[in-house]
């Protein structure tokens, strides 16, 4: 009797929750936020210094009032960021419920298990909300793919491209280049004709380091060489490489007499203040050279399209390079389903408009929106670049690989070594690392 009773009393229970709370009775569909299932939950979050980090940590109070879930966010420098992280979801610690990848970590965290694909959230999500068609394809699979699972959602996102002088093109007469070749003739004629006004033809990030390899990978790709091939056999002192490296070099007459010393910060300067005609550059540079206090060059510059190698058909191979950051959730989040609402929410159109004034998004409707395009110029660019952008190697040994090849880089660009000796000894350094790595035997 006190067993049957016992039952009975279950189901009136159960009953009662479902008359009373009939959202309990269904399968929660993530984005509505019409229920708050994970209030009093708290979530932490990890992302990396940039503008749209900080402009996202400003909305969270927002997110707090549609879920009521609780978010602690840390904000860190690439480099902590990098190291705290990775040694967080290495050792499954559960400090973090998302986290913040960028793209040439998701060898890592993917690859290694470190984090958990999201697939089946993403089949009970509210798809008005999720909009994954909008994402551009090759943001989404090079941000939040692998393996042809989705792990993640992009969240930060830039492209190579090419920044130039409205005003100066027009005064020459003067089209973007289109090609390699259309670039060297440019920047060598605009940096005779501009002389006398203290102006280079061109400005790049010539300093020992990842703005540099990614300078050159814009060019190595298409040039048609790559880092290895689809063995995973080292060929980055092939003929292709070497040219290309030859190519970037006979650049550096025509930049400012410190362009060995440029990364991010000094290349975009130089661009903002009027000192170079010319700029190979992210295109996360743009609002700086839109900021009256820190640009002489307001409402006369353009984004557009990285120049490319012209073909023996008559077509461009253009390859800009991609970069970007996608959030995930690590394996051992204790609060995978409200780390997944946040990222619906972060990642969504609506905080894309709302975002955009600190850092451009990774969605059709957001770059192709009137208002934003008349209002960043860096849009139109975008819209056309990122479709042809291309990764850098995803591997877990991508940072070891780009360690040797950016020392390769500088000497060659410094003149300590000729481009092919310097390669040389990239490619034996990169088939050591392929090899401990268990890429070749």
């Amino acid at each position: 009797m006190a067993t049957k009773r016992i039952l009975e009393v279950l189901v009136l229970g159960a009953l009662v929750i479902f008359l009373v709370f009939p959202a309990f009775a269904e399968e929660y569909i993530f984005g509505t936020y019409t229920q708050k299932p994970f209030e009093g939950k708290t979530i932490n979050v990890a992302l990396v210094a940039e503008p749209r980090s900080d402009a996202l940590k400003k909305l969270l109070p927002e997110f707090e009032q549609l879920t009521g879930v609780k978010v602690n966010m840390e904000i860190l420098p690439y480099p902590t960021l990098q190291e705290k992280q990775a040694v967080a979801v290495t050792q499954g610690t559960g400090a973090y419920d998302v986290v913040h990848v960028d793209c040439v970590w998701i060898g890592q965290y993917a690859g290694q298990g470190l984090v958990m694909p999201v697939e089946d959230f993403i089949a009970k999500t509210d798809p008005k909300v999720l909009a994954l068609d909008d994402f551009i394809p090759s943001v989404l699979s090079e941000q939040g793919m692998w393996e042809g699972k989705i792990y993640g959602l992009p969240f930060i996102q830039a492209v190579f491209g090419l920044h130039y002088r409205t005003d100066i093109f027009e005064e020459f007469g003067l089209t973007p280049p289109n090609t390699w070749e259309e670039l060297y003739d440019t920047a060598k004629m605009l940096t005779e004709k501009l002389k006398d006004r203290g102006m280079a033809g061109l400005t790049f990030m010539g300093r020992r380091g990842v703005q540099l390899q990614c300078t050159y990978d814009n060019m190595l790709w298409s040039f048609g060489g790559e880092w290895y091939d689809e063995n995973y056999n080292p060929t980055i002192n092939s003929p292709e490489a070497v040219a290309a490296l030859e190519y970037f070099k006979s650049l550096i007459p025509f930049a400012p007499a410190g362009v060995l010393t440029y990364d991010w910060d000094e290349s975009a300067n130089a661009f903002a203040q009027g000192k170079a005609a010319m700029n190979l550059q992210w295109q996360n540079s743009a609002p700086l050279c839109q900021d009256p206090s820190k640009s002489t060059i307001v409402g006369k510059f353009n984004f557009t399209l990285i120049p490319g190698k012209a073909q023996p058909d008559g077509s461009i191979k253009r390859t800009p390079t991609f970069g970007g950051w996608g959030l995930m959730i690590p394996k051992d989040s204790r609060n995978k389903e409200a780390a997944w609402e946040f990222i619906v929410w972060a990642t969504s159109p609506e905080m894309e408009k709302k975002l955009a004034y600190a850092m451009p998004g990774a969605r059709y409707s957001s770059l192709n929106d009137p208002e934003l395009r008349a209002k960043y110029v860096e849009y139109d660019g975008m819209l056309k670049s990122l479709p042809l952008a291309k990764g850098r190697p995803r591997i877990p040994a991508y940072s070891e690989l780009a360690d040797a090849l950016e020392v390769a880089l500088s000497e060659a660009m410094t003149g300590t070594k000729d481009s092919q000796t310097a390669l040389n000894e990239a490619n034996a350094r990169f088939a050591e690392i392929l090899k401990r790595w268990g890429y070749l035997k």
